[in-house]
């Protein structure tokens, strides 16, 4: 049954103040793992007296980092600092987990005055920094910490959300600001200045190619109904930005792509949302309740097995043309381009695939093949699923 967004678990906008700790000669760890350790790491900033700030902990529910350790040498930069805490390159927790505490560049207009420095092994590239670009944060102000290191005063803004639970009016603002800056320099993608219906598609990201079997027949389903079908992960932020604010309808599967609804500043959008999985994504709840707008959300999911998928991230996934979908496509007088025949000879082969996908994901597949299958019969196998 077609679902409407109800804010289920309650979720809410905290209108309390954050707070701001300023700690001279205070020093920064950079991620260390041990046994004891969060499941996102130790690390975060020791005052002068090294004894570690609690402000500059994560707490995302499943996700939790930060926790002093033992260190010997220690480097110092004679630098004012904003600490952002830790990044690495996912998108989705990016915007989830990881920007919330840039809201004080925002408030205080500070971007010239302090740099930004960030632990975790990677750094920040593409879109990441096009995003800290927007906030007027150049990429020369990015400071990556990967030793214990000491600064003449490090800021250290208090989380502006809790994922599933509250976010404020300055983790809004963040969006808000950039979203701004973009309208501001009348910024028009090329190829895209008439955006209307668009389908954000997976189908050429390389990871989902591997765990997400039949997202090709609702493509095709969207696309003979006039949806432009358009690979998010091809585009510059400020493209992103601005088709979340300029098209009237847009259609997406469930997971890191609708979390971008926080660009949005388009009350009429109407977004509709593919589950491709009954795994409750509570991430999404919050953005939506934050950004409101027309939303419909979708089941397009078949879930034979009970292990599996293993995760929202994970998968794999089995998409098909559901009950709701048929449903949708009646009611907004859609065309259904496949027969019934059809859709029953895709399904199977989408579940001969979905079985491939989770034994290659136990890495059974290659070695049953490499032990019993001639070489002939191993590249018939893999066409027929990569179909």
């Amino acid at each position: 049954m077609i679902k409407k967004f109800t804010n289920e678990y309650q979720m809410y906008k905290n209108e309390k103040g954050l707070e701001i700790l300023e700690i001279s000669n205070g020093i920064i760890l950079p991620r260390k793992y041990s046994e004891e350790a969060p499941n996102w790491g130790l690390g975060g900033v020791c005052d002068q007296e090294n004894v570690f700030v609690k402000t500059s902990e994560y707490h995302g529910g499943w996700a939790e980092h930060g926790g002093v350790y033992n260190w010997g040498k220690e480097e110092y930069i004679d630098e004012e600092v904003i600490y952002f805490g830790l990044f690495f390159n996912h998108w989705g927790h990016f915007l989830v987990d990881l920007i919330g505490r840039l809201w004080y560049y925002v408030k205080n207009n500070v971007a010239v005055k302090y740099k930004l420095a960030y632990i975790g092994e990677d750094e920040p590239g593409g879109n990441f920094c096009e995003f800290f670009e927007l906030l007027g944060i150049r990429s020369e102000q990015l400071i990556h910490v990967t030793v214990p290191t000491r600064f003449r005063k490090v800021v250290i803004p208090e989380v502006s959300c809790r994922p599933c639970i509250w976010y404020t009016k300055e983790f809004q603002s963040i969006f808000d600001s950039i979203v701004d800056r973009v309208k501001k320099t009348g910024y028009i993608p090329v190829g895209f200045e008439k955006c209307n219906k668009v389908y954000f598609s997976r189908l050429g990201f390389k990871k989902a190619q591997n765990t997400e079997v039949g997202e090709k027949l609702i493509a095709r389903w969207l696309e003979i109904n006039g949806y432009q079908l358009i690979s998010p992960e091809k585009l510059s932020l400020r493209d992103q930005i601005y088709i979340w604010n300029h098209a009237k309808e847009i259609v997406c599967l469930n997971g890191t792509i609708p979390i971008n609804v926080a660009f949005s500043q388009n009350s009429n959008l109407k977004l509709i949302v593919l589950n491709k999985t009954s795994l409750v994504h509570k991430n999404l709840d919050l953005f939506l309740l934050m950004r409101k707008c027309n939303v419909s959300i979708l089941d397009v999911y078949y879930e034979p097995f009970k292990k599996y998928p293993k995760s929202i991230g994970e998968g794999p996934f089995l998409i098909h043309i559901t009950k709701d979908i048929e449903q949708f496509s009646q009611t907004h007088h859609m065309d259904m381009p496949f027969s019934r025949i059809f859709l029953r000879k895709e399904f199977v082969l989408n579940y001969v695939r979905l079985v491939w996908c989770i034994w290659n994901l136990k890495g059974r597949i290659r070695m049953i093949t490499a032990k019993l299958c001639p070489v002939f019969i191993k590249e018939k196998i893999r066409k027929v699923v990569r179909k």
